[in-house]
């Protein structure tokens, strides 16, 4: 009996001891949740894991920043896939709360019809989607504002940009939290600002659609090519085409991107564009950055542009007897797909790319930095010599002699790292007079101060550089990526390529800084039920055919009905018994086949919810049973043991 009471109280003791592990550990997890933040992203593309240039961006915020997330339930309701992208746009805007440490605020909202909350979104100018024939409008945006009422939205998280969520919010709070418009210098030989032989004919100026499309999103300033030093207040220096650059404009442009300065630069080995002006008729048409390139680890193939017989334009060329031939011009080139990378926000979203006579880029052997390439060439490419497209082009001899170098080529790079400067001894010494050339008063250079380094003076990067190169000016040009048309007086720009989205996001990117070039696209949260997608796959076989079959059968008895009365078969009184047994028999029928249907959607649907209902058992339930089951066993083995040491001792 003592044994029994000895027994009884250790067994007591141990579930008194396990109840009070368990209550430690729940209590554990409650003070975990509420003193620490560190989470375990698990999965395959770390999609939870907020970038170190989000993490910047967050830190960077000095005023309370508020999001508003309106989503409509009933999206998710009628279109699951919404309901699973939505659950992770939440789940991450949860991680952006809790990296800020209370400089954000969320709000989630669902919007109901006619409600104050869906008049506020509407207000935001978030999209209202209809989600069924009865007009029922859904919400899937985000409107964020700061302290000083600046607003950005995201009027709908479209599933196509899933990959790049993390930017689109990223980007949305920089924007309020550095409230401040982009300021583009451009420095150009091209008339990007308009024609100015217009002017002389008293015609209007009309810059190219591109220089209008980026004003609406920031201030251009136009820089002269003679200058000492870029201004302060330039955001993102624009070199389009840039000829015969005095030596002191470089070093400006060389100091300005070793402060950190950005850069987007156009060059070209020949600029269709400019030599089609008449303006300067035999000038040039060539661009080249030659000395700052070298510096940056790139360079420009000289008097050679790309071909490409995969994504040649068909162009229209004259032939025999005055008939128009239609041939590929494998120097006008129409890229999309695999030539666009999808891993660089600026390129992301892009679906065509309008390019002509392009340059090719290479790394210089050796460079210290990264050349990340953007827009490439298809393999099935090669090199021409500019002579073989200037100044006419002769397409069908290209086409014919063309042979593939098996090689993607560069057209245009992301170039980023840690450079030096392309003038260590300091500012370029002033120009001398030329002979016979009298200087006016004060041209004279100071001996000493003129060659004297300005106390700012760098001769390395301060951080690694970020510019963006690209090898043709002519995708800047309207003939070759969009449709220009007058409608009453006004200028509509209709694109076909997205060669304005692709200066408009390098120009955004580059100027959000550090925190937005670090991030990339990243993977998408749908994972694809293989199974039940053949389920799926194999019931809709069944079903067409069987809607077929039934469709064949009505044909026919619709015929037959014509033939047997005279085209009148709404006139049931002029049907024969025979007749009208054949009709009956076809409803039977009918109606029959449309059961058969309606069991074949039962059982797609009855297989997919078993799955569904095994899936969820192992996922939910499974695994903690199987954990319970062990340590239940673990326990009772521990107890018998326990119970055999204390045994033997008795027995002896």
């Amino acid at each position: 009996m003592a044994f029994s009471g000895l027994a009884t109280s250790r067994s007591s003791r141990a579930w008194i001891a396990l109840i009070c592990i368990g209550l430690m550990l729940v209590a554990i997890n409650i003070i975990a949740g509420r003193l620490f933040t560190a989470r375990l992203d698990l999965t395959g593309e770390r999609l939870y894991t907020l970038s170190r240039g989000t993490r910047q961006t967050l830190a960077r915020i000095d005023e309370p920043i508020t999001l508003r997330f309106y989503y409509s339930t009933r999206l998710g309701d009628s279109v699951p896939s919404y309901g699973v992208y939505a659950q992770r746009v939440r789940e991450l805007l949860a991680e952006y709360v809790a990296a800020a440490k209370g400089k954000l605020r969320l709000e989630i909202h669902n919007p109901q019809p006619f409600s104050d909350v869906e008049d506020r979104a509407i207000a935001f100018g978030l999209q209202a989607v209809p989600l069924d024939q009865q007009g029922e409008q859904v919400f899937f945006g985000l409107a964020g504002t700061n302290s000083t009422d600046d607003q950005q939205v995201i009027a709908f998280f479209a599933p196509d940009r899933e990959r790049l969520l993390e930017y689109d919010l990223t980007r949305l709070i920089h924007n309020l939290a550095v409230p401040k418009r982009t300021t583009v210098g451009l420095i150009s030989s091209l008339p990007l600002e308009g024609d100015m032989m217009a002017v002389m004919r008293g015609r209007a100026v009309r810059p190219l659609a591109i220089i209008d499309q980026l004003r609406q999103t920031a201030r251009i300033e136009t820089i002269g090519a003679d200058l000492d030093a870029v201004p302060s207040d330039i955001d993102v220096l624009m070199l389009v085409h840039p000829q015969n650059l005095p030596d002191k404009t470089l070093f400006a442009i060389d100091q300005f991107v070793l402060k950190g300065g950005k850069a987007l630069v156009f060059v070209d080995p020949y600029s269709e564009l400019q030599a089609g002006e008449r303006t300067r008729p035999g000038a040039p048409a060539d661009s080249d950055l030659e000395p700052l390139f070298k510096k940056w680890g790139v360079r420009l193939l000289p008097n050679t542009v790309a071909g490409d017989r995969r994504d040649a334009m068909r162009v229209a060329i004259s032939g025999g007897g005055g008939r128009a031939q239609a041939l590929d011009y494998i120097a006008w080139l129409n890229l999309s797909g695999e030539t666009i990378n999808p891993d660089d926000v600026i390129t992301a979203d892009l679906k065509l790319l309008a390019m002509r006579t392009a340059g090719i880029r290479e790394p210089v052997d050796g460079a210290a930095t990264k050349l990340e390439p953007l827009v490439t060439t298809s393999p099935d490419s090669t090199k021409i010599p500019v002579d073989k497209v200037a100044p006419l082009p002769d397409v069908a001899g290209l086409l014919t002699g063309f042979k593939s170098d098996d090689t993607r080529y560069t057209l245009a790079a992301r170039i980023s790292g840690p450079v030096e400067t392309a003038f260590p001894d300091g500012p370029p010494k002033p120009a001398a007079a030329k002979p016979g050339e009298q200087s006016k008063p004060g041209d004279e250079p100071k001996p000493a101060e003129a060659t004297t380094p300005p106390p700012d003076f760098l001769h390395q990067s301060v951080q690694p550089i970020n510019v963006v190169v690209v090898a043709d000016t002519d995708m800047l040009d309207d003939r070759f990526w969009a449709d220009t048309r007058d409608f009453f007086g006004r200028r509509v720009v209709v694109p076909f390529a997205n060669n304005a989205d692709f200066v408009a996001n390098a120009i955004e990117v580059l100027a959000g800084g550090e925190d937005l070039i670090d991030l990339r696209s990243r993977g998408s949260s749908a994972r694809p039920f293989t199974v039940v997608a053949e389920i799926q796959r194999a019931a809709d076989e069944r079903y067409a055919a069987e809607q077929r079959a039934l469709q064949d059968k009505l044909k026919q008895t619709q015929q037959k009905l014509r033939e047997l009365t005279g085209n009148d078969p709404a006139n049931p009184a002029s049907l024969s018994p025979e007749q009208a047994r054949t009709i009956d028999e076809f409803r039977a029928e009918m109606v029959a086949t449309r059961q058969q249907l309606r069991a074949v959607q039962a059982a797609l649907r009855h297989d997919i919810e078993w799955l569904k209902a095994i899936l969820e058992f192992c996922d939910i339930a499974l695994v903690p049973i199987l954990v319970a089951v062990a340590a239940m066993l673990l326990g009772a083995l521990r107890l018998r043991r326990r119970h055999r040491r204390q045994t033997q001792p008795a027995l002896a």
